[in-house]
């Protein structure tokens, strides 16, 4: 009936499903700031407005009922089945045998199971991927050494592995194959293998096709609890415009997530620990958290807008605490000319204190940052500057680190005497608990071997890796521009950059003051936000710091909700239909370039000014804030 539905929508329209909903949704959300309008309620009435918005949420709702069809009916049957057996080989077989195969030997002895099971691997150029170092190996060679790969595994554990390898390689045609052992292998920490390999990849077998799909089902039930957890705590409004977002934007349409095995709840946890936040369980946001950093390290950044708004509650009781003994030091018996002195004294001093500060930011750290000498000595008396440079310098540096260390103890201090809010005491201890248990106990479970190890170095190259595909500001930082005249049924191309690395290494210094301004601002916009809207702020950050391929992009889910939220403003709802806007340009961009650079280059311009524009609303919400803080009426002074 939905799939009837979806083609009668289709062809009344005359345009591809994901445009038809897309543009739905932009028109849902004008109209719902429409509605909000004060002179609309004036004029119509107030019974109008609430009819309106029930009629709208009905549409939303219809919409989002396409989308789950459009998402399930694009690319989930790909080659002819649900499970999509590319994904689910690394995901399944790297946490199953981690203990083995560690992060970077899972090609290895696919190859070998292959060859000994009927060999049906076979690739022009005679190699796999080498995952230790991101590079190739001959298949050749890796045949000769089986024994090394083998022997890492029991006898039952070998055999095992092969009736699996059997499993997959007979679910993909000979060119897939062949390229899986040429992909970029299973990225799965050591905590993540050991809890899925616990609770599911080595008690669900390759002989059971329904148990191998009840796996292939858990990332469809997280999307409905993230659904679900976003309609409690954002209404369903929010969800309904998330589940929208999911089901048509180009970023999370292709199969790679899709009848995989558990590669969305890094973005779902991501999205339950802000549902959390807003209703205030602490405790349980920073555990979600915690699991998101544990499946995929990168959304550790978002530990920013928590860190920000207690840092401003530290600096806030910092100020309590010291106005009264300021006040009351230039308050002596002195003259008023003495009095006068002491404040001029004092605003100079800190005026030198924080050029200072900014000079050690300037003239040490950016370089050190750039720089591939990283030592201690390098950043306290940095090169290049006079015995005056880097005297002011290593000041910056210590009116930096005494200001941290205070804050530090600020916060230590309020959290204790409860004059700072405890429950971020229950986040991040509850954050901390559970990483810190979590990865002790993966240190025990794989026995003391280097899985750890093994695995930070596999991601360290693998970062360093430049990939078409990925999204991200680094990615809009390398791009070069080409200045060669061209016909002009080829001007289309002159809309196409090149993706030039080496200006990443050249320009470093330019890209770590890109960073710093970031952090500097992010924290300026997360300083006068509540508890969860400074957290999803922190998808600004994170988006400039990493730039993952394009498909774990889902977590564009968690932006979503800081413009849902208050959708009945224009401004956001600009913000929003940017986001759908973005995902619908995608479709174009690959007719024109396909998997090329310059989709994935103009796809991270449009999120990077989505992001931006984060920033800039995250000031008016701040400023919007302390005049409301202002006009409230005080408390009468007690008698």
């Amino acid at each position: 009936m939905l799939s009837y539905l979806a083609g009668q929508v289709q062809q009344a329209f005359g345009a591809p499903l994901c445009m038809v909903l897309s543009l739905s949704a932009v028109g849902l959300a004008l109209a719902y700031a429409l509605l909000a309008r004060p002179s609309l309620r004036m004029l119509a009435g107030q019974d109008f407005v609430d009819g309106a918005r029930g009629f709208l949420l009905a549409l939303l709702a219809v919409t989002a009922l396409l989308s789950v069809q459009n998402y399930r009916a694009t690319d989930y049957y790909r080659y002819g089945s649900y499970l999509n057996a590319y994904e689910f080989f690394h995901y399944y077989l790297g946490s199953k045998y981690q203990g083995e195969l560690g992060s970077t030997r899972l090609y290895a002895a696919a190859l070998v199971a292959d060859d000994e099971t009927g060999l049906k691997w076979k690739h022009a150029s005679g190699t796999i991927r080498e995952l230790a170092t991101g590079g190739y190996v001959k298949a050749e060679d890796v045949l000769k050494n089986r024994e090394v790969v083998k022997q890492r595994f029991s006898p039952g554990r070998w055999e095992a592995f092969k009736k699996d390898v059997v499993w997959f390689k007979n679910r993909m045609v000979a060119s897939r194959w062949a390229g899986v052992l040429r992909d970029k292998g299973y990225n799965g920490t050591p905590v993540w293998g050991m809890v899925v390999g616990t609770l599911f990849t080595n008690r669900v077998s390759t002989d059971s096709d329904s148990g191998m799909m009840c796996l292939a089902l858990l990332d469809p039930l997280l999307i409905l609890l993230a659904f679900s957890a976003v309609a409690w705590a954002f209404g369903p409004r929010a969800a309904l415009f998330m589940i929208v977002l999911l089901g048509t934007s180009y970023m999370m349409k292709w199969w790679h997530m899709k009848g995989a095995l558990l590669r969305t709840d890094y973005a779902v946890c991501m999205l339950l620990c802000a549902c959390f936040l807003k209703k205030r369980w602490y405790a349980t946001a920073g555990v979600f958290l915690a699991w998101s950093a544990l499946s995929r390290i990168f959304p550790a950044v978002l530990l920013f807008g928590p860190g920000v708004r207690l840092m401003m509650q530290a600096m806030r009781l910092g100020v309590t605490e010291l106005r009264p003994r300021v006040h009351s030091l230039m308050g002596r018996p002195v003259t008023a000319k003495g009095r006068r002195f002491a404040r001029i004294g004092a605003a100079f001093g800190a005026a030198f204190l924080v050029w200072c500060a900014c000079r050690f930011l300037l003239l040490a750290l950016l370089p050190w940052l750039a720089s591939p000498d990283r030592s201690m000595l390098s950043l306290l008396l940095p090169g290049g500057l006079g015995l005056a440079g880097k005297g002011t310098a290593l000041v910056g540096a210590s009116v930096l680190a005494v200001l941290g260390g205070a804050l530090g103890v600020l916060s230590a201090w309020g959290l204790w005497t409860r004059r700072i809010d405890r429950r971020w005491l229950s986040f991040f201890a509850a954050f901390g608990v559970t990483v810190g248990s979590l990865a002790a106990a993966s240190g025990l479970w794989w026995r003391g071997s280097d899985v750890w190890s093994e695995y930070t170095r596999k991601i360290a190259e693998h970062n360093k890796g430049i990939s078409e595909w990925r999204v991200g500001f680094k990615y809009v930082f390398m791009a070069q521009w080409q200045k060669t005249a061209r016909p002009a049924a080829q001007t289309v191309q002159d809309l196409a950059p090149v993706l030039d690395s080496a200006r990443y290494d050249q320009k470093r210094p330019d890209w770590w003051t890109v960073q710093l301004l970031v952090l500097a601002l992010s924290l300026a916009g997360a300083a006068g936000l509540k508890d969860h809207r400074a957290f999803i702020l922190g998808f600004v950050p994170l988006f400039f710091l990493v730039s993952p391929t394009y498909y774990y992009y889902v977590m564009l889910l968690l932006p979503l909700l800081f413009f849902a939220e208050r959708l009945d403003e224009a401004h956001y709802g600009a913000g929003l239909v940017l986001m759908f806007l973005t995902g619908l340009s995608g479709y174009g961009l690959y007719s024109v370039w396909k998997q090329g650079y310059p989709t994935y280059y103009w796809l991270s311009v449009q999120v990077m000014l989505m992001t931006l524009y984060m920033l800039v609303l995250s000031f008016a919400e701040g400023i919007e804030g302390v005049l409301r803080s202002r006009q409230m009426p005080k408390s009468p002074e007690p008698i």
